[in-house]
């Protein structure tokens, strides 16, 4: 059940990438705590089967449907959004994509799709909200929504590891800025886990969409796990939070051994490439 607080003591919330997945799981979890949730997504449709999950338990909240690589539908949102709130407590950017295929291989607009909507959609969310976040500080925080992938890059992902490196370092950079207003930043580094990310992921070829898919298979991690740590996080005002415990070791590892890792993990992939080869004689 979500708690009853009075307009005052209410929170707001907005998700983006809302309509499933972690986006989901995140907008059910804010909504059991009694917050307020925007519950955004490109999909109308599945944001209002998240709206509809979340009331059902008590909580409160509404849908915006919104292309996060548009930045005048975010200036849109934002101009609604200040009619009808108080204020703006936390910016959840979580909506993205994968993709796999060598590069100079894989059709170009694979990669910049994913750019676009990993990063871009990260930084348009940062650039229209944050004066918002400024207008009503101290208080107020941003989550963005990395991924292990950010700091170790395997073959065949470079577009999706570019971007979530790009959204750690922009994390980083945002950090540093708002530190004197008193706005937390935090950026999650999962590893992968069960979710619906390969679902409009694109594939150069079918071996690179099995090992994502063997790989989440294997994980221990679920989104509702991923979202308690992180929001743990969050409360506690750290910067970064990597999930799992081999995202932790990556973590950890990359920054003693850069080298190494990355060589270990060229060599890892290579062997399950080999693998799914030897499957599928």
């Amino acid at each position: 059940m979500a708690l009853m607080l009075t307009d005052s003591q209410r929170r707001y919330a907005l998700v983006t990438g809302g309509g499933s997945g972690l986006g989901r799981a995140f907008c059910l979890r804010l909504a059991r705590a009694g917050w307020y949730v925007a519950v955004t997504d490109i999909d109308g449709a599945a944001a209002d089967e998240t709206l509809g999950l979340l009331t059902t338990e008590g909580g409160h909240g509404q849908t915006e449907q919104l292309d996060v690589t548009d930045a005048e539908a975010w200036i849109a949102l934002s101009e609604k959004l200040r009619e009808d709130w108080p204020r703006l407590n936390l910016l959840i950017n979580n909506a993205g994509v994968c993709c796999a295929g060598e590069v100079g291989v894989a059709p170009l607009e694979h990669a910049m799709r994913v750019l676009d909507i990993n990063l871009r959609g990260v930084l348009c969310g940062c650039h229209t909200m944050v004066p918002w976040l400024k207008q009503t500080a101290p208080g107020g925080h941003i989550l963005n929504i990395a991924s292990i992938f950010g700091i170790i890059a395997p073959p065949t992902m470079a577009a999706y590891c570019a971007s979530k490196a790009a959204v750690v370092t922009l994390s980083e950079s945002l950090y540093g800025e708002l530190v004197p207003h008193k706005i937390g930043v935090t950026v999650a580094v999962p590893g992968f886990f069960p979710t619906n990310l390969l679902v409009n992921g694109q594939f150069d070829e079918i071996a690179y969409r099995n090992i994502a898919s063997n790989y989440m298979a294997q994980s221990p991690l679920t989104a509702d796990e991923v979202v308690r740590q992180t929001m743990t996080a969050v409360e506690r005002g750290k910067l970064y939070v990597a999930l799992g415990r081999r995202a932790r070791w990556y973590w950890r590892l990359k920054r003693l051994f850069p080298s190494g890792v990355t060589q270990m993990a060229a060599y890892q992939y290579r062997h399950q490439i080999q693998k799914q080869a030897k499957n599928n004689i």
